[in-house]
């Protein structure tokens, strides 16, 4: 499954990535081309199967099908034929402004991509991974140094993306300031201690306390026991 490319055509020309930008651009154009084939396979005139979207979530991941279903709404923008749900879903979705973005946008009929959008979104969903509601709300930006941090999911790569793999216990690195100029946070992953570095824009922010699973609380309590000294008599 090739990577996708998420960043301007103009930003590919700055750091010299034109060749991954085109590679990329390619790949979702075949997406564009597997999609509208299985909806003209499939599609029966009144239902469109589930497997649609399955079909090439498993071929192409789930990140490049919403990107090209995302895409086409908005190439289509004005059209009252997509439900609101999935008209805002898709403007939240970044996707570059180019000239030549048409090229990959569905050639399917409106109501089919709309469609199409439901099934991802349910689908993508049932990870039931950490979001922005899932943070604690604070005033003032936090201070990260010893705080359970959520990874934006779109960091993590497809195969590790789980609520699991969001949970980061940061430990030290400038980027746990809010008012450094650094923006390294290093530490580890709760599930299974890997330890790591990401920036402070990497994550959504302190996971809000009735958010915390179980299965973390027990981890955090089964290191800071770890940690404490122990008292010699």
């Amino acid at each position: 499954m090739k990577p996708l490319y998420k960043f301007s055509f103009e930003e590919a020309k700055r750091n010299d990535e034109i060749e991954l930008f085109r590679e990329s651009f390619r790949e979702n154009i075949r997406c564009r081309d597997y999609l509208d084939e299985q909806v003209r396979e499939k599609f029966d005139g009144f239902r469109l199967p589930d497997e649609c979207a399955e079909n090439a979530i498993k071929e192409f991941g789930y990140d490049r099908t919403m990107w090209v279903i995302a895409n086409t709404i908005k190439e289509r923008r004005g059209d009252g034929r997509f439900h609101r749900e999935n008209t805002d879903w898709a403007k939240k979705l970044y996707i570059p402004k180019w000239k030549n973005n048409y090229e990959f946008a569905l050639r399917s009929h409106s109501c089919i991509v709309d469609g199409l959008a439901s099934d991802v979104r349910k689908m993508y969903a049932k990870l039931n991974l950490f979001d922005s509601s899932h943070k604690a709300k604070f005033d003032e930006p936090q201070d990260y140094t010893g705080k359970l941090l959520i990874i934006r999911a779109e960091v993590l790569k497809e195969e590790f993306r789980t609520p699991e793999n969001q949970l980061f216990l940061a430990e030290s690195g400038f980027g746990c300031s809010p008012i450094k100029i650094g923006n390294k946070v290093f530490g580890h992953f709760l599930s299974d201690g890997e330890r790591a570095e990401f920036c402070r824009s990497d994550f959504l922010g302190i996971i809000a306390d009735e958010h915390i699973p179980t299965w973390a609380r027990d981890k955090l309590i089964s290191e800071q026991k770890n940690e404490t000294p122990e008292i010699k008599m």
